[in-house]
């Protein structure tokens, strides 16, 4: 990921991944039709069953359907195969959600791919289906870099020991924080905040990195020697 440009916030570095993203959309709080047309410009696109009708809102057919179609509506997926979208079903008694199952078909489609991986449509509602989508995602091993997870309301990116971020806020966030996905995260800096942070060591059972405030002219620029650690936005009470 060299640069992705959105209305509200340009984000520059990392160190992995081929230049176009993978935008996977899912079923969570839906994206702005606005917000996810910007997202999806010239990038691959996949939806994950009521995933589908974020999509059809934007106007954008995404390139493969997944899912048991337990929450997607029979309209929604016939306008997406209707424009030629590669529809996988499943029965709605199995093991995975419909998320793994699309990263289990990605895994096998693009073995040992580099692609970057944004999600929409996964914040907001319910924590268990937060829970296993972030995890899940982290734990990818076999096609595909977890990068981000954002929409119109907030947003995280996923900072990996030897990564360095800078993001451009045009819209100043209400608050920013910083979470260990890893047991310890080491080498933290960061910058253009309240509270800015040099060589930092965070602890995941210890979350105090949050809800620091942006300042200056809304750049801010982040790093991990070690750990995976997210980065967190909100732009107001992201309900």
């Amino acid at each position: 990921m060299n640069l992705l440009e959105l209305p509200d916030i340009t984000i520059e570095g990392g160190a992995r991944g081929e230049s176009a993203p993978l935008v996977m959309v899912l079923g969570g709080r839906a994206p702005s039709p606005e917000f996810l047309a910007s997202l999806a410009r010239g990038c691959e696109l996949w939806a994950v069953d009521r995933g589908v009708e974020a999509c059809r809102a934007a106007g954008i057919a995404p390139a493969v359907l997944v899912g048991d179609r337990d929450s997607g509506s029979a309209e929604g997926w016939r306008w997406a195969a209707e424009r030629g979208a590669a529809t996988r079903e499943y029965q709605s008694d199995k093991d995975l959600t419909d998320f793994q199952l699309a990263l289990e078909i990605f895994a096998d489609e693009r073995k040992n791919s580099e692609k970057n991986i944004i999600l929409t449509g996964a914040l907001g509602g319910r924590f268990d289906h937060l829970w296993s989508l972030t995890l899940s995602f982290l734990n990818m091993t076999r096609a595909g870099v977890p990068f981000c997870m954002m929409d119109d309301r907030e947003g995280m990116i996923f900072v990996r020991g030897g990564e360095a971020y800078a993001l451009a806020f045009a819209r100043r966030p209400k608050a920013l924080s910083l979470l260990a996905f890893s047991p310890v995260c080491s080498g933290v800096n960061l910058s253009g905040v309240h509270w800015p942070l040099t060589g930092a060591e965070l602890r995941r059972d210890v979350p105090y990195a949050v809800s620091n405030r942006v300042e200056g002219e809304g750049r801010v620029e982040a790093s991990c020697a070690s750990g995976t650690l997210g980065l967190y936005w909100t732009w107001g009470d992201a309900f």
